[in-house]
């Protein structure tokens, strides 16, 4: 039996005709509507950086406060903006670096730098605005360029955000004092913050900033009239005591490592 020509031909037009409809449909979801998406799913993904960055900060609050060894991760996505049809996400930088928020001196030694870290988010590449994150003294900052203003809603102004700033850093410093049992016998915790040697991340997959907060104990025999100083980066005196008579010291240096990867 022989196939009609005419068939034949119909099919491969019909074919033809599908395939155009397609393409059709794929074009103008490609133009019109993925960037629309993109720019939506940057947007969610800006939102999750700002809440990974508030729980950073929130956990860390914490660890000054309890002043106890502890560790905890924080799950963060370098880059979004991955959509149906177009797969190709946006990248980011995490940075860690040691800032200097006062300093302790114990008696005739030298003075011992207290320290704390500022964090930054920076988006490289992104379907939508170039705003990145920062915790710095305690706070998160929302970034974009050289501007900055608070990233929570109960900070209205930049000054609102320096003034926690200042706030929180003196709560830090003041939580640190002398702990005496009245027979010569006596203890101090003296937190510090710093990054570790993995402090810095860069690509579109997720990164993990982890804390590992551990207590180490120093032994120092101090004569009568001794002193224990804590200053805050001006050099102004936060706080001091002066040991009556002989005095065994206990230092608990509370050393808490920041790292990303």
């Amino acid at each position: 039996m022989k196939k009609n020509p005419d068939e034949a031909v119909s099919t491969v037009i019909a074919l033809m005709l599908i395939l155009a409809i397609i393409s059709t449909c794929i074009a103008v979801y490609t133009t019109t509507y993925v960037p629309g998406l993109k720019q939506q799913s940057e947007i969610v993904h800006s939102e999750d950086v700002k809440y990974a960055f508030e729980r950073f900060a929130s956990d860390i609050d914490n660890i000054y406060s309890l002043q106890r060894e502890g560790q905890f991760t924080e799950p963060l996505a370098l880059g979004g903006g991955g959509v149906l049809l177009s797969p190709v996400r946006s990248s980011g930088t995490v940075e860690i670096e040691n800032t200097s928020i006062g300093s302790v001196k114990i008696g005739s030694s030298d003075s011992i730098d207290i320290s704390t870290v500022n964090i930054t988010y920076t988006p490289s590449y992104s379907s939508w605005e170039l705003q990145g994150f920062k915790y710095e003294n305690g706070v998160v900052w929302i970034t974009k360029g050289n501007k900055t203003t608070p990233s929570s809603l109960s900070l209205y102004t930049i000054a609102d955000g320096e003034k926690r700033e200042n706030t929180t850093l003196s709560q830090w410093l003041s939580n640190i004092y002398v702990q005496t049992d009245g027979t010569g016998n006596a203890t101090v915790i003296i937190p510090t913050m710093y990054a570790g040697e993995a402090n810095s991340v860069t690509g579109n997959a997720n990164a993990i900033l982890r804390v590992n907060a551990s207590i180490s104990d120093e032994s120092m025999d101090l004569p009568d009239g001794s002193k224990l100083v804590i200053l805050d980066s001006n050099g102004t005196t936060l706080y001091s005591y002066t040991f009556s008579g002989k005095t065994n010291l206990t230092v608990q240096w509370l050393a808490i490592r920041v790292s990303v990867e």
